[in-house]
């Protein structure tokens, strides 16, 4: 399967572990620590654990594919990052060939009701949208975990 090349940093995309093996693709999860599917929307995920990690947030402090209560229905997070024990950034990944929407906004939105995140990270690989939940607008950028 060939990927395409997100909008991210080199850098970021050399610290993404792939394998070839006889049933496909393979992308190393280190914050579930096991070989999962290379999907593309795991493409995605992957660069943003990446990502999050040079913005200093540790993967033992991220949960992917957390299971939450919306409502009356079971759903999965992405991406979480935390900080003392507080989460920080909810991040909700897409496969890079689904347009970001404002539905895509309102499924994240609806997740971060249960989690309470500070910012929501809504990307697909190719788009980057942040939302800072303190002040309920846009911004340009995720913090640094120092910083928050």
């Amino acid at each position: 399967m060939a990927y395409p090349r997100l909008l991210f940093a080199p850098e970021i995309t050399l610290e993404v572990q792939m394998r070839e093996t006889t049933s496909g693709p393979e992308i190393w999860d280190p914050v579930r620590k096991k070989w999962l599917v290379g999907v593309p929307e795991e493409w995605v995920r992957q660069h943003c654990i990446s990502y999050l990690d040079a913005l200093g947030y540790a993967t033992s402090n991220m949960s992917t594919e957390a299971g939450i209560q919306t409502g009356f229905k079971q759903k999965r997070t992405d991406i979480v990052a935390n900080k003392a024990g507080q989460p920080i950034i909810l991040v909700e990944c897409k496969a890079p060939s689904v347009k970001l929407s404002q539905a895509t906004f309102n499924q994240a939105f609806n997740y971060n009701q249960s989690v309470g995140a500070a910012y929501l990270w809504l990307t697909n690989g190719m788009q980057h949208l942040y939302w800072d939940c303190t002040k309920n607008k846009p911004c340009t950028s995720l913090p640094l975990a120092e910083t928050v």
